[in-house]
């Protein structure tokens, strides 16, 4: 059977909560029970959607270093740097929401035909079950841009045929993805019609499945951005973004300028102080060399970002202790009232100290100031609960 508090009881456990804040523990009690603060954690960042990807898949050698390695399909193992041209901004054709492939490249096959790879990137969380409707847009619309820009003589030839368009999808999100990668899984009833109907695939770069090792076992700008894109928590970002750095001071000034921009980025997708890190960027962009100080923003920019954070929890719980301390003084002007005019339960005692809305209680001093018993207040407060 557990013991009723008394009004000291109610008045001790706000003591307790009080001295608690002001030697800067997290922890607080309630009454009958501990718990702990819940503080707003350094837990998932959210998947930026990444210009580094764009600039890095923007340059045709690590475009193939990416088709050779994370896509590894047969045909990709022969092509060249020099058989990738990066097509104008003209050629990406959009899906029927108005969204664009993020790039396109003419590919010089070793058969002398021309194809095209696309990429998607998705850089979200959450999975795009309409995926492979909007790649058989894509394709659509820039084949039909294709055969409208050819001679018309030329495409009404007998020999004449449209060039391959490659889909592919690259997903950073930490949820598996679940949709489907071909057009006839999307129809009803597909595999019973075989190739009578509309097919089409798409090869997926899942980031979430590629080994931290396997990434790791190449040193390029973009492997180290997915290196360090697989870390969603604050401080492992940290942690990934110095083992990536430490990595990148092997490659050229080009390579190392380029990774610094992307953490940039980064830093400021991440910190909520964006014009505090601003300045800090500003102080070492310009200088290539040095790195320790480039370390040192990173690591100042989120220790400033969690003592912030951290502050924040502090003013919460005292703001939260100040509440409380003053629901515990009239729950006790309440009872001090009530026992001078007779004797409290201990079932109204239990139901006035329970009750944390300062509203009430403010109330609740004033009906017991006016009440002549315990019973006319008792009464007054069931009715204003009916009431309410």
């Amino acid at each position: 059977m557990k013991e009723r508090k008394t009004t000291g009881d109610c008045r001790s456990d706000i003591v307790k909560k009080s001295a608690a804040v002001k030697a800067g523990s997290g922890k607080r009690e309630s009454a009958g029970e501990q718990g702990t603060v819940k503080r707003p954690e350094f837990s998932e960042i959210p998947a930026p959607h990444d210009k580094g990807y764009k600039k890095s898949l923007s340059k045709p050698a690590e475009f193939l270093h990416f088709l050779k390695k994370y896509v590894k399909a047969d045909w990709m193992m022969q092509l060249k740097e020099a058989d990738l041209i990066l097509c104008d901004k003209e050629m990406l054709e959009h899906d029927y929401e108005g969204k664009e492939a993020d790039l396109i490249y003419r590919v010089n096959m070793p058969d002398g035909k021309q194809a095209f790879i696309f990429i998607l990137q998705e850089l979200q969380s959450y999975v795009d079950y309409t995926m492979i409707f909007r790649i058989l847009v894509y394709v659509v619309n820039t084949l039909v841009k294709y055969f409208l820009d050819v001679d018309k003589k030329e495409r009404e030839r007998a020999g004449f045929r449209l060039p391959a368009m490659v889909p592919i999808v690259f997903y950073n999100g930490s949820d598996r993805w679940t949709a489907v990668t071909s057009m006839c899984d999307y129809q009803n009833s597909g595999e019973m019609f075989g190739d009578y109907i509309l097919n089409l695939k798409y090869y997926l770069v899942d980031l979430a499945k590629l080994e931290e090792e396997y990434i790791l076992s190449t040193n390029t700008v973009l492997d180290n951005i997915m290196y360090c894109d697989k870390f969603r928590k604050r401080m492992e970002l940290v942690g990934a973004i110095r083992t990536a750095y430490g990595r990148v001071r092997g490659l050229g000034l080009q390579e190392r300028e380029e990774f610094r921009n992307w953490v940039k980025y980064i830093l400021l997708s991440v910190c909520e102080n964006k014009e505090a890190v601003a300045e800090e960027i500003l102080s070492w962009a310009g200088d290539r060399e040095s790195d320790m100080a480039f370390e040192y923003t990173i690591i100042r920019s989120l220790k400033e970002e969690r003592e912030e954070m951290r502050a924040e929890v502090k003013e919460e719980v005292k703001a939260e202790v100040k509440e409380e301390v003053k629901a515990a003084t009239k729950t006790e002007d309440i009872l001090t009232l009530l026992a001078e005019i007779g004797t409290v339960s201990d079932t109204l005692k239990q139901t006035i100290c329970t009750q944390k809305d300062l509203a009430v209680l403010t109330q609740w001093v004033k009906t017991a100031a006016r009440a002549e018993t315990i019973e006319e207040f008792e009464g007054k407060i069931c009715d204003t609960g009916k009431r309410s």
